[in-house]
């Protein structure tokens, strides 16, 4: 089952946009979408990868001075879906208090959060969120014990049979990123794909 990296983008919709995630709203081949959170200097939570947009950093610049494509996240929390919400995390000192407030008020939305630092995703688990907590990881040399999270997100390089069903058996739900064709060797073993290109119909 795949989901639209930052959104399904074409040659006309950028990544982490509204458009970009209607398209995956819209398109059957994708069960959810993934996304990017940061902080702006007027603590706005904006949709957003990179930490500069135009040169400004994001988190120096208020959010009415950035690229009117760059979305608010509870704009992007609005939209009407029954699919995966997959956010991450991009910045170690998020306000965790403000996000779980955020994300509590859309408990109807299908939401996993996730990063690559363990800080705040540790954070919002002490908060006994509504939605799903995971770990970004590459090596699987930044925890010593993953058991505390709803999933993990893996390199698909890394992904064989018997790491799937080490983290199953611990009730984790396993994601896979950096597919680069939808005929992965693991997808009926794997819930969730991170899928990096468009899937071609």
């Amino acid at each position: 089952m795949f989901i639209a990296h930052r959104g399904k983008v074409t040659s006309n919709v950028n990544e982490n946009t509204i458009s970009a995630f209607q398209n995956a709203i819209y398109d059957n081949n994708y069960q959810g979408f993934e996304l990017d959170i940061r902080t702006t200097k007027d603590k706005k939570f904006v949709v957003v990868h990179d930490f500069f947009s135009d040169g400004n950093l994001i988190s120096k610049t208020n959010y009415q001075d950035l690229n009117k494509d760059i979305p608010l996240l509870e704009d992007v929390l609005k939209l009407p879906t029954a699919k995966i919400i997959l956010i991450e995390i991009k910045e170690k000192d998020i306000d965790i208090f403000k996000l779980n407030s955020l994300l509590e008020k859309f408990k109807t939305q299908n939401l996993y959060v996730m990063s690559f630092f363990s800080k705040p995703i540790k954070k919002l688990l002490e908060l006994k969120p509504s939605y799903k907590c995971g770990i970004l990881n590459y090596l699987f040399n930044s925890e010593i014990s993953y058991q505390e999270y709803d999933f993990i997100v893996l390199l698909d390089s890394t992904l064989t049979l018997n790491l799937i069903d080490y983290f199953h058996n611990r009730k984790l739900e396993v994601f896979s990123y950096g597919i680069i064709k939808p005929d992965f060797p693991y997808a009926n073993d794997v819930f969730y794909i991170v899928d990096d290109k468009m899937l071609k119909s």
